[in-house]
Protein backbone atom coordinates (compact mmCIF):
# COMPACT_ATOMS: atom_id res chain seq x y z
CA UNK A 1 0.00 0.00 0.00
CA UNK A 2 1.50 3.52 -0.81
CA UNK A 3 1.66 5.79 1.85
CA UNK A 4 -0.10 9.25 1.64
CA UNK A 5 2.29 12.28 0.74
CA UNK A 6 2.74 14.68 3.26
CA UNK A 7 0.80 18.02 2.82
CA UNK A 8 4.00 19.84 4.41
CA UNK A 9 5.60 19.59 7.78
CA UNK A 10 3.33 19.39 11.15
CA UNK A 11 3.57 21.28 14.28
CA UNK A 12 5.39 18.19 15.84
CA UNK A 13 7.82 18.37 13.83
CA UNK A 14 8.40 21.87 13.36
CA UNK A 15 8.57 21.68 17.11
CA UNK A 16 11.44 19.35 16.89
CA UNK A 17 13.24 21.60 14.26
CA UNK A 18 12.77 24.27 16.80
CA UNK A 19 14.41 22.53 19.55
CA UNK A 20 16.94 20.76 17.71
CA UNK A 21 18.36 24.96 16.85
CA UNK A 22 17.91 25.97 20.14
CA UNK A 23 20.00 22.93 21.46
CA UNK A 24 22.96 23.72 18.65
CA UNK A 25 23.18 27.27 19.48
CA UNK A 26 23.02 27.09 23.13
CA UNK A 27 25.80 23.80 22.37
CA UNK A 28 28.28 26.89 21.44
CA UNK A 29 30.45 25.36 18.96
CA UNK A 30 28.99 26.77 16.27
CA UNK A 31 30.68 29.31 14.17
CA UNK A 32 29.00 32.59 13.51
CA UNK A 33 27.99 31.55 10.15
CA UNK A 34 26.76 28.33 11.19
CA UNK A 35 25.07 30.05 14.05
CA UNK A 36 22.72 32.40 12.04
CA UNK A 37 21.84 29.52 9.98
CA UNK A 38 20.69 27.95 13.14
CA UNK A 39 18.56 30.73 14.05
CA UNK A 40 17.51 31.36 10.99
CA UNK A 41 16.04 27.77 11.15
CA UNK A 42 14.74 27.87 14.17
CA UNK A 43 12.87 31.34 13.56
CA UNK A 44 11.35 29.82 10.57
CA UNK A 45 9.87 26.62 12.70
CA UNK A 46 8.61 28.71 15.43
CA UNK A 47 7.11 30.91 12.81
CA UNK A 48 5.37 28.25 11.46
CA UNK A 49 4.49 26.52 14.90
CA UNK A 50 2.52 30.09 15.84
CA UNK A 51 0.67 30.00 12.83
CA UNK A 52 -0.37 26.58 13.39
CA UNK A 53 -1.32 27.45 17.05
CA UNK A 54 -3.42 30.17 15.74
CA UNK A 55 -5.06 28.48 12.99
CA UNK A 56 -6.09 25.68 15.51
CA UNK A 57 -7.10 28.24 18.28
CA UNK A 58 -9.62 29.67 15.61
CA UNK A 59 -11.10 26.36 14.76
CA UNK A 60 -11.58 25.38 18.36
CA UNK A 61 -13.41 28.66 18.63
CA UNK A 62 -15.02 28.10 15.47
CA UNK A 63 -16.60 24.52 16.66
CA UNK A 64 -17.40 26.00 20.12
CA UNK A 65 -19.31 28.88 18.64
CA UNK A 66 -21.18 26.21 16.59
CA UNK A 67 -21.82 24.20 19.44
CA UNK A 68 -22.95 26.66 21.26
CA UNK A 69 -20.09 26.91 23.84
CA UNK A 70 -20.27 30.37 25.23
CA UNK A 71 -16.47 32.07 25.83
CA UNK A 72 -15.66 34.46 28.81
CA UNK A 73 -18.56 36.76 30.05
CA UNK A 74 -20.85 35.11 27.55
CA UNK A 75 -19.02 36.14 24.23
CA UNK A 76 -16.97 34.88 21.78
CA UNK A 77 -13.70 32.49 23.14
CA UNK A 78 -10.41 34.49 24.28
CA UNK A 79 -7.19 33.18 25.04
CA UNK A 80 -6.63 36.67 26.56
CA UNK A 81 -6.34 36.78 30.60
CA UNK A 82 -6.25 33.03 30.14
CA UNK A 83 -3.74 30.61 31.66
CA UNK A 84 -3.79 28.67 28.72
CA UNK A 85 -2.75 32.08 26.73
CA UNK A 86 0.53 31.33 25.19
CA UNK A 87 1.54 34.34 24.83
CA UNK A 88 1.08 35.14 29.13
CA UNK A 89 3.90 34.52 31.09
CA UNK A 90 4.10 32.91 34.62
CA UNK A 91 1.97 35.07 36.70
CA UNK A 92 3.97 36.70 39.53
CA UNK A 93 2.76 36.49 43.07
Amino acid sequence: MAKKKDKGPDFERELEKLEEAVAKLEDGSLTLDEAIAQFESGFKSWRHCQDLLEKAKKKIEVLCEEAGIPGEDGGSLSWEDSELDPDSGPEED
